[in-house]
């Protein structure tokens, strides 16, 4: 009789074994999906250097139409056939504040030859700040509110600065995801006159 007992423990923790086999697979499964996910969030539409990913060469850069600092509407095609950088911003973000006197010097180095730099400001609690900002940096380059709407056409904008480098021809050349100093913004320009 004990030995019928010992089998059907035996037989008992065989389909223990199997549930935690299961849930095992289970888990490593739901694991390699939620990484698989996590990579491919982290895949950015614009490399931060060189064009989109997967395009043959580049990317036309979405249209938009915003409001400036004083409720006038600036359609993108103002700045079509011109040399122009898209720069996402809000006055909060150290880094932005950090490149923006190098924009600053590039723009005024660079207008008389046509180029337009763009300032998308998606600051949302302190937009009353930006008219002393633009005074106080010195930024005679033309500011924009931006919206959820434009940023998500860029790809999704969700860190910032975010800068677009968009040739005569409308097409996104170049990405820079977060700071870039005065002399390497200047060679990204001159590369788009």
């Amino acid at each position: 009789m004990k030995s019928g007992t010992l089998s059907r423990k035996g037989i008992g923790a065989v389909p223990l074994i199997l549930m935690l086999v299961v849930v095992f697979a289970g888990a490593l499964f739901l694991y390699r999906n939620w990484q698989a996910g996590t990579e491919a969030k982290k895949a950015t539409p614009w490399p931060a250097s060189g064009v989109p990913a997967g395009a043959p060469g580049s990317r036309t850069a979405p249209p938009f139409s915003l409001p400036d600092s004083n409720g006038n509407l600036y359609p993108s095609s103002r700045f079509a056939g011109k040399p122009t950088v898209i720069n996402f911003f809000a006055t909060w973000c150290p880094p932005c504040r950090e490149e923006i006197p190098g924009f600053v010097e590039v723009y005024n180095k660079h207008k008389e030859k046509g180029f337009e730099l763009i300032g998308i400001s998606l600051d949302t609690d302190t937009r009353e700040n930006l008219p002393g900002f633009l005074m106080s940096n010195k930024i005679g380059y033309t500011i924009l509110f931006g919206d959820l709407a434009t940023a998500r056409a860029y790809g999704g904008v969700s860190s910032i600065p975010t800068t677009f480098f968009v040739g005569k021809d409308g097409e996104i050349k170049n990405v820079h995801v977060g700071y870039i100093d005065k002399d390497a913004f200047d060679k990204e320009v001159e590369k788009l006159l």
